[in-house]
């Protein structure tokens, strides 16, 4: 991946390392998925605001329940029950073979999975027709996409027309980075591309920016409709939490707060943004 924004091909190895490494992480990581949406302390007011907002997003669009969903990265499928409880039938997919696991199970808990079709797909190459949904939804994923391009050319090639894209991303510009950690990461950067060091055999993330995202969105006949700025934390130094969990759920609902007003630098300054964008319509 560049700096631009724009993926870096791959070959057949390296695509397959890239992606069994994000596999890794999310298998190993399910439980902490599995119980997110009950946790109370910042993490879990952060995910769960994220899928608040999404649905908001999805509920203005004011879709027939015909309409057919599609979500990428299901995790633990709560997203997904959330989709079906409001009468859609959706098709949940995620590379990640527990989180597939974890979204049947709750899905059959809730009585859903008649309206909940879970199955492991990689983002990069979807299986699914082309124009064969009516909104698709991506939380957390888009980060992970080892080669942007190609997982953006799928999610646009299988959108109908028209159709909705609701996705979130962290933010690269957030207001607070623990200052310790970010000199770290930076120097472990520098020497891995010196060749000084071995690259870390897990997954890392990539963030971009709403103006690099937006273009590359553009690029595949995406258009940006609007975006929102949330989470605003962890407050750290050294890894290690500055303030109580319940002292920094108060900062960041009063920081969110300033922001959802119109706050000029706090309302872009979120930990991730959550966007909803339109393929656009064949003239």
């Amino acid at each position: 991946m560049n700096e631009n924004g724009h993926a870096t091909v791959l070959d057949k190895d390296g695509y397959h390392h890239k992606q069994k490494q994000v596999d890794e992480r999310f298998n190993a990581e399910s439980t902490f998925w599995r119980d997110a949406y009950q946790r109370t302390d910042l993490y879990g007011i952060f995910i769960q605001q994220r899928q608040a907002i999404a649905l908001n997003y999805v509920g203005e669009l004011s879709l027939p329940k015909t309409a057919r969903v599609l979500e990428i990265g299901c995790g633990a499928g709560f997203m997904a029950i959330a989709l079906a409880q409001n009468g859609f039938i959706v098709k949940a997919v995620d590379h990640a073979s527990a989180m597939i696991e974890l979204t049947q199970r709750h899905a059959k808990q809730k009585g859903l999975d008649n309206r909940i079709h879970a199955s492991i797909e990689d983002a990069h190459e979807l299986t699914f027709e082309d124009c064969s949904f009516d909104l698709i939804v991506a939380l957390g994923v888009i980060a992970w996409l080892h080669d942007l391009r190609k997982g953006l050319v799928e999610i646009a090639r299988v959108l109908k027309p028209g159709g909705y894209f609701v996705l979130s991303m962290e933010n690269p510009h957030r207001w607070w980075v623990d200052p310790p950690l970010l000199l770290q990461g930076t120097m472990k950067h520098v020497l891995e591309r010196a060749g000084l060091r071995s690259p870390s055999a897990r997954a890392r993330a990539h963030f971009y920016s709403i103006k690099e995202l937006d273009q590359n969105l553009s690029e595949v006949d995406l258009i940006l409709i609007k975006n929102t700025s949330i989470s605003f934390g962890p407050f750290t130094l050294f890894d290690h939490s500055i303030f109580s969990d319940h002292i920094s759920v108060k900062i960041h609902q009063k920081l969110q707060q300033y922001a959802n007003s119109g706050c000029p630098f706090l309302r872009i300054a979120g930990a991730q943004y959550i966007l909803l964008a339109a393929k656009r319509k064949y003239q």
